[in-house]
């Protein structure tokens, strides 16, 4: 005679247990897709914040007759290599292009006569807003918004405020890749960037002064504005200081292995910061270059091997770079925002940065 499970009888254990085990699995399989898809949405924003710039960017134009230098530029005069220079003002393209996306109350808060961070302090109240459309939602910049308090790289008054505001975006300024994908250490290559050669230097779009469309003869839609370089921090260091403007020879310089000559006094250059000229890059290696260091506490700091890390273009240091898998959001020219893949040979990074290089790139070829 079988008897009947009471009303009130439960699972037994070993149910129990297969339910958990279905559940986990579930779980298991549901975990990767909610997070491909949330990361979907990041990715979508980080687009249409690039956007949003492209469009100031153009408003800009239309209203000026030509786009905004990047703040960061090229001294071809200098030996034996051409070397960064800061000429067009204290500020990045970002202040610059303010009013053109609803950003006029934080433009008004400006003296553009005086540094973005003068000791005064005037324009700290501007430049320490967190723009959103600056940061990409999949960096961790995202949620800091502002400088570390008590900024480790030389910081004044600000040393108990949240600290300037974040970008994690900068102007393609210049590349120095060797146009054949040749490596020469004699020529600025090294183990982490390869491929540089800083004799072959060559400006991008928003060059020193201002661009006139007619100037970028490679053509709009085949030329990088701005692209990713995100998650910079207070945790690295620039080998630029504050002092160094590079345009008229007169600052006081250092030499550095790899580098050669860089400023000796001031605090470095915090190019984490939207509103400072040295968030632009220059493209000299591949996207997403995985190599060390992650940060860095100083400028003499070493790579394995005698390689200093300052400036030497690793990981998010101060190189294409984002926390999108397998690639990096960048705006072009003309307005349009493409997905460049971690793969794309460094000769087409280099066409495409060039302001005017001739070269005949296709869009498979990132």
């Amino acid at each position: 005679m079988h008897r009947n499970r009471g009303r009130g009888a439960g699972f037994t254990l070993i149910e129990l247990l297969v339910v958990i085990a279905i559940i986990a699995v579930l779980i298991a399989l549901l975990l990767p897709a909610v997070q491909s898809a949330r990361e979907a949405a990041r990715r979508a924003q980080c687009t249409n914040n690039l956007k949003q710039i492209g469009l100031a960017l153009h408003n800009y134009e239309n209203a000026t007759g030509a786009f905004p230098p990047a703040g960061q530029s090229s001294n071809y005069t200098t030996t034996p290599f051409p070397q960064n220079q800061y000429v067009d003002g204290a500020y990045s393209v970002f202040p610059r292009i303010l009013p053109f996306m609803e950003g006029g109350t934080t433009f008004n808060a400006l003296n553009f006569s005086l540094d973005y961070n003068d000791n005064s302090g005037a324009n700290f109240t501007g430049a320490s807003q967190v723009i959103s459309t600056f940061l990409c939602p999949s960096s961790p910049n995202a949620s800091a918004g502002h400088d570390a308090i008590g900024d480790p790289n030389g910081a004044t008054f600000e040393a108990n405020g949240p600290g300037y505001g974040l970008t994690d975006y900068g102007a393609t300024c210049y590349t120095d890749i060797d146009p054949l994908g040749q490596s020469n250490p004699a020529n600025g290559a090294t183990t982490v960037v390869p491929y540089r050669n800083k004799l072959a230097r060559v400006d991008g779009l928003l060059k020193q002064g201002k661009t006139r469309i007619a100037e970028c003869t490679d053509g709009l839609s085949n030329t990088l504005a701005i692209a990713e370089v995100a998650g910079r921090n207070a945790s690295y260091v620039s080998q630029y200081a504050e002092s160094w403007y590079g345009g008229n020879g007169t600052a006081p310089v250092r030499t550095v292995p790899g580098f050669g000559s860089t400023p000796t006094t001031g605090a470095g250059r915090r190019f984490w910061r939207w509103a400072e000229p040295h968030c632009s890059l220059g493209v000299s290696g591949g996207i997403n270059n995985k190599s060390l260091p992650d940060h860095e506490t100083s400028n003499y700091q070493t790579y394995p091997g005698t390689l200093g890390t300052a400036g030497n273009k690793a990981g998010n240091n101060q190189s294409l770079y984002s926390y999108h898998p397998s690639g990096i959001n960048a705006l072009f020219g003309d307005g349009s925002v493409h997905f460049l893949k971690d793969s794309t040979y460094v000769v087409v990074l280099r066409g495409l940065t060039s302001l005017s290089g001739g070269e005949v790139i296709s869009a498979d070829q990132y």
